[in-house]
């Protein structure tokens, strides 16, 4: 059976059903978007590895508790973004350091950009920014602009995610945006 052929849900109906090297097949599509879902809410490297890796092995674990109604992808979110925000509150909060200066990370988010122009510099500047920017959100409003703007979940997909309602996921966005607005206003040009 050539697993690569077949689709996510049926990879865990696969890995339910005993087949170890289905969830070999999951971890290889998803693991980048784990990561890098951990990494925009944890913001920090080390800390969005550990949190990747235990998501991935909570999926592994929690597998029958997997429901084939519901995508597979917005419930491994829902693993990472908990097992973050879970993270974070733990360490109540604690601020990180800056985020432009954790080597590597935006190489692994962001393959495809290089350093050799001045339009990739700035955009790099720019992403840096809202990085520290999201620093300010609370865990859900972060975690709720990271499914919506970098995943491109759908508003019921992240409150299925979540486990939360529509509106919640509404509030929290719009909450999430008006703050980023201020935190980011003097990169808007004027007018």
């Amino acid at each position: 059976m050539d697993l690569a052929a077949l689709g996510d849900e049926d990879l865990a109906l696969a890995l339910k059903a005993g087949n170890v090297a289905a969830f070999d097949e999951l971890v290889r599509r998803h693991q980048g978007r784990v990561y890098a879902v951990a990494y925009r809410i944890t913001g920090n490297r080390e800390d969005a590895l550990d949190v990747a890796q235990e998501a991935l092995v909570k999926a592994y674990r929690k597998i029958d508790s997997w429901q084939p109604t519901s995508g597979f992808l917005p419930w491994l979110f829902r693993l990472t973004t908990n097992q973050a925000i879970d993270l974070l509150r733990w360490r109540g909060r604690r601020q990180h350091e800056p985020l432009d200066s954790d080597e590597g990370a935006r190489d692994l988010l962001h393959p495809e950009e290089t350093r050799t122009t001045e339009a990739q510099v700035r955009a790099l500047e720019i992403d840096a920014r809202v990085q520290k920017a999201l620093s300010v959100l609370s865990p859900a409003q972060r975690t709720v602009f990271v499914l919506r703007h970098y995943e491109g979940l759908q508003l019921s997909e992240i409150a299925e995610s979540m486990q939360c309602t529509v509106g919640s996921v509404k509030v929290h966005l719009f909450r999430a945006l008006k703050k980023l607005q201020v935190e980011l206003k003097d990169l808007h040009g004027p007018g």
